[in-house]
């Protein structure tokens, strides 16, 4: 019998993991047992110690991108987490740079095509971010490429932060995406809240759509080699121009000049994720960027103290130099 695959897609920062948390615990709720299949552009997955208390099943495919430098872990990683754990269903969640189709192409295809099937591919848009107007697919950069794709091959659009911006561009935002999609749910999302039964009750159409477009259309420009689960890829994971960067906390950090260090970001930093220690009080702390809006929350117990920054052109030492500079000396990281 083979396992329901829900696949969550979305730009760096969309939201996805906070959407992906509410559908562990619907599903939970029901008696179903889930798992989760965790891809992260970056060395270390933040995503997945945030779902540390969820208790649920995980496998991190990290460094690279599931349709394209890690591609060839997925089968692995699949076939895992069904014969090792059962799950009823499984939640892949894709890197900010994964382009749906790709991801589709690969369950579609031997060895996982009779383990798995694609029961959903939602696509999480950022309503702060995601561009009203784009120049031609001719002009487009291949980030603006991958952000229209993720929106073109969606069962259902979910539009994140929608409290955060005006009705006008809301309105314009909707007429924006309906061009690039004209017929899939667009559903608005606040607080990461969804109808975890109505959205998981969605038919997929892009498994069907999968096979009916041109493969080398949606080929990436880079990084197009396979590696096995085993193999490692280097640090400095790039696509498009996107870089990331990874720092270790050797301290506890000042929380204000975190702060002040994530407001004066450059517009280069499309993302910033990670763990500290506040100094201050010895609690651990999980915090998010994205430009405009650095946020801080409790962790959940004791993780590692690392940041990652995702973006364009990264000048790694001086912003290595400043991270390192919020750190206080002699307090425990």
């Amino acid at each position: 019998m083979q396992v329901p695959v829900y696949l969550l897609t979305g730009f760096l920062g969309s939201g996805k993991t906070t959407i992906l948390k509410t559908l562990l615990q619907a599903v939970k709720a029901q008696g179903r047992k889930p798992a989760v299949l965790m891809n992260e552009f970056g060395k270390q997955s933040v995503d997945t110690l945030l779902l540390k208390g969820a208790a649920v099943p995980t496998v991190d495919l990290i460094e690279g991108c599931v349709c394209c430098t890690v591609r060839g872990s997925l089968t692995g990683a699949m076939k895992q987490l069904v014969e090792e754990h059962r799950p009823d269903l499984i939640f892949l969640e894709a890197s900010g740079v994964a382009l749906p189709l790709e991801i589709v192409d690969s369950l579609l295809d031997p060895p996982l095509k009779d383990e798995v099937r694609i029961a959903g591919v939602y696509s999480c848009v950022d309503a702060t971010r995601f561009p009203l107007q784009l120049p031609s697919v001719f002009e487009q950069t291949p980030l603006q490429q991958t952000m229209v794709q993720q929106v073109m091959h969606a069962d259902v659009l979910l539009i994140t932060k929608t409290d955060l911006i005006q009705p006008d561009r809301r309105f314009a935002l909707e007429a924006a995406l309906r061009q690039h999609n004209p017929s899939s749910p667009l559903l608005r999302v606040l607080n990461g809240q969804v109808d975890a039964e109505a959205l998981l009750s969605v038919r997929a159409e892009a498994s069907g759509r999968a096979r009916a477009v041109q493969p080398k259309r949606f080929k990436m420009r880079q990084g197009t080699g396979r590696v096995k689960p085993e193999a490692r890829v280097p640090e400095k994971t790039s696509f498009g121009g996107l870089q990331t960067l990874h720092y270790e906390f050797t301290a506890g950090v000042d929380a204000d000049k975190l702060y002040e260090f994530l407001y004066g970001l450059p517009e280069s930093v499309a993302r910033g994720k990670g763990f500290y220690r506040d100094a201050e009080n010895g609690r651990m702390y999980q915090f998010h960027f994205t430009p405009y809006a650095p946020m801080t929350a409790p962790a959940d117990g004791e993780v590692p103290a690392f940041a990652v920054l995702i973006g364009e052109g990264l000048q790694e030492r001086e912003l290595m130099r400043k991270l390192q500079a919020c750190e206080v000396a002699n307090t425990p990281r």
